[in-house]
């Protein structure tokens, strides 16, 4: 399925329309949530807890890097690393290296190569991609590579598919339909990509997130873009319970 078909666009005009009101969402973007404010997470959770801390590494964009958050206890990274210490009863290291603006390529060429010593690689991304129209079987061959690049490091990697965008107000429709349009096409692209990778799982953040902000403007940040703290809590409860079965079964191999 192309974007066009997905979004009910077709022919030479439509095809016209489409790239009109995504160079819009490019240009709505870059006046609204592109910021210089990323944290650097490196934090052990469950200090406590016995046992040698689980090593948990996570890649990806701003919604990794913190963005939409007041403090680093706040971000997607320590969000999902208490969830696993919780759960696993062991203390876990994680290392967040999300960069705001990053896309799928980004990730692998500039990320994975810092990830050191891992038990476990999250990867949320694809946002951007949906943003910036990178065309489908490019994302697919790009995640793919992404995945097969993180899998080589012989350790479990869970990837966060992209969400949705039906909610990010800071996007007038009909550009926010538009783009909540092309992020399922993203997200099926991201599918495809997955299960040529052994050993990867895929997170539905759209299915197991997404709907979790309806009614509550909380979870949204003050950008109306990203997540607020709330928001990442929705998220951060959508992957741990991957990246908890990703370590344990690890363990038991």
């Amino acid at each position: 399925m192309t974007y066009k078909r997905a979004l009910g666009l077709t022919g030479i005009g439509g095809a016209a329309v489409a790239v009109l009101l995504m160079g819009q969402i490019v240009l709505a973007t870059s006046r609204t949530y592109l910021v210089d404010v990323d944290f650097t997470v490196d934090r052990t959770v469950g200090t406590g807890l016995p046992g040698a801390p689980v090593e948990l590494r996570m890649l990806g964009d701003s919604t990794v890097a913190g963005v939409g958050t007041d403090s680093i206890s706040e971000a997607l990274p320590v969000l999902v690393a208490e969830r696993v210490a919780r759960r696993l009863g062991r203390p876990v290291h994680v290392v967040g290296l999300g960069v705001s603006g990053a896309r799928t390529d980004d990730v692998h060429r500039d990320q994975l190569p810092r990830i050191g010593s891992a038990d476990v690689i999250v990867i949320v991304a694809g946002s951007n991609d949906v943003i910036h129209v990178t065309p489908y079987h490019r994302l697919r061959a790009q995640t793919a590579a992404l995945l097969a690049a993180a899998r080589a490091r012989d350790v479990p990697v869970v990837l966060g598919g992209v969400p949705r965008f039906s909610g990010v107000t800071a996007f007038p429709r009909p550009l926010r339909d538009l783009a909540d349009g092309y992020a399922a096409v993203q997200r099926s692209a991201q599918r495809r990509a997955v299960r040529a990778v052994p050993g990867v799982t895929f997170v539905d953040i759209a299915a197991l997130a997404s709907p979790r902000f309806l009614g509550r403007p909380d979870a949204m940040s003050g950008d109306a873009f990203h997540p607020g703290t709330v928001g990442y809590g929705f998220w951060a409860d959508a992957l741990a319970p991957a990246v908890i079965a990703a370590v344990t079964t690890a363990r038991a191999g």
